[in-house]
């Protein structure tokens, strides 16, 4: 496919960095919460919508860098966004949409795309099938990047206060955390060989976590980072999410299916081939 297809499957697989392990610790909050950062968690994503902007880079063989803006429809599980993408010197800039585990890009994004898409104006990927190639896709939840929150469900020991911080006019409490994968498989009963896909590309059961959380507990900030082995490479993986705009959102409309080329057998096969894993888990 070209062009289309390989900015694509880059530009996919910068969401899939994030959604996909994201994905492996979404769900619901879980009950009696009692440390703060799981419980401001809680608190942010009961809340009907909040925009979100996030900053996210992948080193390696081909270094991608990537900011992202959007408004988030919690009580939905849908969207939109857009991302501008550097991508071996070569930019991105994409209007997005989601709904729950579907994705559409607008495929001008792309330099010639709607010629090789017959014209039609929309790129659309079903990120459940994508990820289930990679062996993830029978988890719960949705996979926009804001389900990033839900990895603070899952702290595997008491948060540590860092100290006070102001994120643009808002009072914050730092705390730094580690999550525990194994500790959300017991908490949700996720699937083991989903939970086992994530643990072996990260390497370890856990990662390290940073979280701002204000006055009325919700979380402001999050940041993560973590190793990641795809088809036997290693790469490095973070994002520092900022949340904010707390209310009710504009709901999304997602776009026809007459105009729409999918994406998705192309990636399903590509994804099929691109295993998860590191030679250890720690």
């Amino acid at each position: 496919m070209g062009r289309i297809h390989a900015v694509s499957r880059r530009f996919v697989a910068l969401l899939g960095a994030v959604t996909g392990a994201a994905v492996a610790v979404a769900g619901c909050g879980a009950s009696q919460v009692v440390d703060p950062v799981a419980q401001a968690a809680q608190v942010t994503a009961s809340a009907p919508g909040y925009r979100m902007s996030a900053v996210m880079s992948i080193t390696g063989a081909v270094p991608v860098t990537a900011s992202m803006s959007g408004a988030i429809d919690t009580a939905a599980d849908s969207g939109t966004m857009r991302m501008h993408e550097v991508l071996a010197g070569h930019q991105v800039n994409a209007p997005m949409v989601f709904s729950r585990l579907n994705f559409w890009m607008r495929a001008s994004a792309i330099a010639g795309a709607a010629k090789l898409t017959g014209g039609r104006p929309w790129i659309y990927v079903d990120m459940s099938k994508a990820l289930g190639a990679m062996g993830v896709g029978s988890l719960p939840g949705t996979t926009d990047p804001s389900q990033f929150l839900n990895y603070l469900h899952a702290v595997g020991a008491n948060p540590s206060v860092v100290g006070k911080v102001t994120i643009h006019g808002v009072h914050t409490t730092e705390y730094r955390a580690v999550i525990d994968l194994d500790r959300y498989k017991q908490l949700y009963h996720a699937s083991a060989t989903s939970i086992s896909t994530i643990e072996s590309a990260l390497g370890s059961h856990t990662m390290p976590v940073q979280a701002w959380i204000d006055g009325e507990n919700r979380v402001r900030r999050i940041h993560i980072a973590f190793p990641e082995c795809v088809a036997g490479k290693k790469d490095q993986f973070s994002v520092t999410m900022g949340l904010y705009d707390f209310g009710p959102q504009p709901q999304v409309q997602v776009p026809q299916e007459r105009q729409v080329y999918n994406l998705t057998p192309l990636l399903t096969a590509d994804y099929g081939q691109a295993k998860l894993a590191c030679t250890s888990v720690s």
